[in-house]
């Protein structure tokens, strides 16, 4: 039953993503849906941990991603300088000081989480984070009617 509320919960944060995209949705929202489904059902997470963890999760992802965009502008500002033959030390003390931000930010994150959840579910949102996003780059290569797991392994891998 509690999995069943749970799902319904991630259910109604996507449908709103579900209707527009017939409208020219932001596939970011598309996106954002299909992950919060995701985590859900990989963490099982229980309707008092889903109420807690979400909005913790949803803090450090938005921190998250301003941090990859501090990244990319620092970046973009040292490659510009090193093309032009004007690279200094601030712009890569720049790029590395906002890649070190960014790991902090993960850090944070981490705290946040062993809060209101456990070890092992907590242990289970990395491994869904990096699941999901071999499952996008998975659909990105071989198209939106892609298999919706990961990659199926070829004969290069190793298989148990």
């Amino acid at each position: 039953m509690k999995r069943i509320l749970v799902f319904v919960l991630a259910a109604l944060v996507s449908v709103p993503a579900l209707f527009s995209q017939d409208r020219g949705c932001n596939w970011r929202d598309r996106i954002r849906s299909e992950r919060v489904a995701f985590i859900t059902d990989e963490l099982s997470l229980s309707p008092a941990e889903a109420e807690k963890f979400w909005p913790i999760y949803n803090i450090y992802r938005d921190r998250k991603s301003e941090a990859q965009r501090n990244i990319r502008e620092a970046y973009r500002a040292l490659d510009e300088a090193d093309r032009n033959g004007t690279v200094s030390e601030a712009l890569i003390k720049d790029y590395v000081d906002a890649i070190d931000a960014k790991a902090g930010i993960e850090t944070e994150a981490l705290k946040e989480y062993l809060k209101v959840l456990p070890a092992e579910k907590t242990a289970k949102l990395y491994l869904a984070e990096e699941k999901f996003r071999m499952q996008q780059i998975h659909r990105l290569h071989h198209g939106p009617d892609a298999h919706r797991g990961p990659a199926p392994a070829g004969p290069e891998r190793n298989v148990r």
